[in-house]
């Protein structure tokens, strides 16, 4: 699960970036709230992750199998975070691949329709290891018997879920914010 938490967040890096090269406002308010998203998403995940090995002593998504069963809010928030990391809609990753790909579909379509095959690869990557981690039956003694989320961290999904819903469900409260210095930027770029 690390790993494919490493990879995603290259990913990300990866959107990021394009949506600064394509040098408008559009892309860079992308990039923007593809950083948030990924700030979000990836702590969330790094969050499950870790409440995971110190549970069973393992990420290796063999030694998982059917954690969802013992572990309900764990898999639930660790699929609200994928999903966000995905971009599904609802989810604060939603408007900012949006605005990336549309950015880059604007200035070059040979990168746009790369970061969209990247895209999907990554959704049927992470639901895949989803589905391998936490779905099917329990295999391992130690994930039969794991306990739940805590409190403490339990507070933490939340909040963290919460972001990820409001700017999936209203990112112009961040976009409102950025657009000033978004403007700023691309006139440095394109000066008159």
């Amino acid at each position: 699960l690390r790993r494919m938490l490493a990879y995603a967040s290259l990913s990300h890096v990866g959107l990021v970036v394009l949506g600064i090269a394509s040098f408008d406002l559009q892309g860079m308010q992308g990039s923007v709230l593809q950083l948030l998203n990924f700030t979000l998403a990836a702590g969330g995940g790094f969050l499950l992750i870790s409440a995971l090995h110190h549970r069973i002593g393992s990420t290796d998504q063999l030694s998982l199998g059917g954690a969802a069963r013992s572990m309900p809010l764990l898999a639930s928030f660790f699929l609200l975070f994928g999903f966000a990391g995905m971009g599904l809609p609802g989810t604060s990753g939603f408007p900012a691949e949006l605005l990336i790909l549309l950015s880059a579909f604007k200035h070059h379509t040979g990168a746009g329709l790369a970061a969209l095959f990247a895209m999907v690869l990554g959704a049927v990557y992470f639901l895949s290891l989803y589905r391998r981690a936490f779905l099917g039956p329990v295999n391992n003694p130690v994930v039969a018997d794991a306990m739940d989320l805590r409190p403490r961290e339990l507070a933490f999904a939340i909040v963290l879920a919460f972001f990820i819903l409001a700017v999936g469900f209203y990112p112009s409260a961040v976009l409102d914010v950025i657009k000033p210095a978004g403007e700023a930027w691309v006139a440095r770029l394109h000066p008159q």
